[in-house]
Formats: C-alpha cells, structure tokens, sequence
C-alpha cells in the first residue's frame, strides 16, 4: 500500500511540474504526451484498463511499443526544450574549440527555439529531410527566457544560408550595439573589446617567404621577443582585386571597400529601436526586414524611411578570426535562430589529454 500511495503522490507531483510547463509553453499537445507518460510509469490506470478491455496478445503488442516509443519521446522533449549536444565541424572557434568537438547547450534557460517544421525536432527529424526544399526563414517559437544572453557568450544557432545547418560562434555584438573592427580589433559602441587569450589571427613569417602561421594571443605572447619580431598580423587593409569581396551586405560592404578586418561601423538592430533607413543603409537591413520581419520595403533615390525593428539580432564572430565564415559573411542573426549557450565542451581528444 506504502508504494501504491508513493506512486500517487509522485503523480500529483508530476501532474503540477508538467501544469508549470504547459503554462511556460502554452503546448497542449506535448503536455498531454507527457501527462500519459506520467501516468503509465507511476499509477498505471491506462494499464490497468486496457489489460481488462483487451485481448492478452495485443496488450502484449502495446505494452512492448511503449517500451521502444517512450525513451524516444523523452530524448525528443529533453533535447527540444532543455539541452541538447551538437558537432563543431570546423576550426572557426580554435583555440577554443576544435574540429570534432561536441558541445553541450543549454535551451531553456534562453528561451527554448520549439521548432516549426517536423525536420527541425531532434532525434526525428533527419528522417523527414526534403533534398532540394525551399529555404524557409520563419522556423522556431521562442519561449520566454530566464535570463538573457551576454556579450561574449559562446552560442550554437542555426544558418540563415543553408536550414540543416547549424554554426557554434561568439556572440561579439548585442542588439542595440555599433560595431566597428579595426586593423582587426574590435570595438562596440567606440569601446575596444578585450581580447581574449583563445582569439586567433593569421601571421607572416618575415623570415620565409609566404610562410603563414596561425597563433592564439596566448602562443604569440609565449614566443621570445625575437620570434615575435619576425611574424607580422596578416590584417587585410583593402579588398583584393582578383576576388569579389563577398562581405556582409553586398554590395554596401564592396562600395566601402571594407575587410574581415576593418569592417563597418555598423548599428546591430534592437526590438523596438526605430531607425532612419536611406540610401547609405538601407542594404544593410532591407534583406533581414524581409526575411525575419516579413515586411517588403522599398526606397527611392533620395528618399528616407522610419522603421522600428520587431525582433532582436546579434552579431556573430569565430575566435580564430582569420578563418572563420561568421556575421561578417551572412550578416546578422535572430535571436530566434539562436538555440542556446555552450556549456560544456567535450571530445575524445579532450579525455585522452
């Protein structure tokens, strides 16, 4: 009787935690899903009933689904709302991250990006990839946050290019903040950013020609002062000649002759900041107004234009700066895309060293 009574409590229980979520993500279905889930495990009233209405055989078959179905709708609540792990396939976080890494982030203290297509769910969603789809660009319902993400925040989201992929990069600007980067420091709203010991460039080696190394500031700061003489920051000044400069946004970023490294200044759009577009910015936001805030704007020659942004954006940069494809590349971000913050990194590599 003591475990029949804890059961019911635990289900009580249970019932009141899946209340608080239902009221935090208004999702009717997936609180009913849980709520079966919740009561087949503990007070086993569904089970009961069903052992006396149906045959033995088909209990049998029902009772074995249950088992192969439940662990895979817990892996797809817990991944979809809480945490979930993801792949760095690149070296554009070096040396903070590396190719292989898996990283684990943390969804619902952001804000859980619930996904609105069947492709998006984790663990099931591979299975309904579409070759050859079109690109959508209203994917997720974002729930309210706990807290809000800071400056510097390491971030996994989705591509605003390509919808199966995801990118892990930086949080280098908020909305609401001007960005501007010279000889490849950067500075937000006129301050320059302190650069941490992780962030990598490029170098010339003066001692070889056209030998290039990479060094996090921390390597090049170990170096002796003779081999710190001898290697130059590869800091691109102007745009190349031979290739088309395919800067974020083009053709603004071409006609300013901006680089990866002296770039801008541009304003990060904030919610509820109202902005004056004309014809020096108006490539800078016409293509996001579009796609994130589904509105169609078009401006004369000589014309200006108010507009008030609907949503949060951030720019994104790789701690290895001299290879990494970020915000400098596709532009801004929406806080919708973002999925969460990196808690932890993790890798073979990193167990065995």
């Amino acid at each position: 009787m003591q475990v029949k009574y804890r059961k019911r409590i635990l289900f009580i229980l249970l019932l009141f935690i899946i209340g608080l979520f239902f009221l935090w993500s208004g999702l009717i279905l997936v609180s009913l899903i849980i709520i079966v889930l919740a009561e087949v495990v503990t007070i086993k009233f569904t089970t009961t009933f069903l052992k006396k209405k149906l045959p033995n055989t088909l209990c049998k078959f029902l009772k074995y689904s249950f088992y192969l179905v439940a662990p895979i709708l817990v892996a797809i609540f817990v991944r979809t709302f809480f945490f979930d792990v993801y792949f760095v396939p690149s070296s554009s976080m070096e040396r903070t991250l590396f190719p292989n890494d898996y990283v684990l982030i943390n969804k619902i203290t952001y804000g859980t990006k619930v996904p609105k297509r069947i492709q998006d769910i984790p663990v099931i969603g591979v299975f309904f990839k579409k070759n050859g789809s079109l690109f959508e660009f209203d994917l997720y319902k974002s729930l309210k946050p706990f807290k809000a993400y800071n400056q510097g925040d390491i971030v996994v989201f989705k591509s605003i290019e390509e919808n199966d992929m995801f990118l892990i990069k930086r949080i280098i600007g908020m909305p609401g903040d001007t960005l501007k980067i010279e000889n490849a420091k950067v500075f937000i709203n006129q301050k320059k950013l302190k650069e941490k010991g992780t962030y990598c460039y490029s170098y010339v080696d003066s001692t070889k020609k056209g030998v290039v190394k990479t060094f996090s500031n921390k390597e090049f700061n170990e170096l002796n002062s003779k081999e710190r003489n001898s290697y130059k920051k590869k800091v691109k000044i102007n745009p190349s000649k031979k290739r088309r400069n395919n800067l974020f946004p083009y053709p603004l970023a071409s006609k300013k002759r901006w680089t990866r490294d002296n770039y801008g200044e541009i304003v990060i759009p904030k919610k509820g900041m109202t902005i004056i577009l004309n014809g020096d910015n108006f490539d800078l936001y016409r293509t996001l107004i579009y796609n994130f805030e589904n509105k169609e704007l078009n401006l004369e020659q000589g014309e200006e234009l108010e507009y008030t942004f609907l949503n949060n954006y951030y720019f994104m940069m790789g701690d290895n700066r001299h290879s990494s494809l970020d915000s400098r590349s596709f532009g801004f971000i929406p806080e919708s895309y973002i999925q969460g913050k990196m808690i932890v990194p993790f890798s073979r590599e990193r167990l065995f060293n």
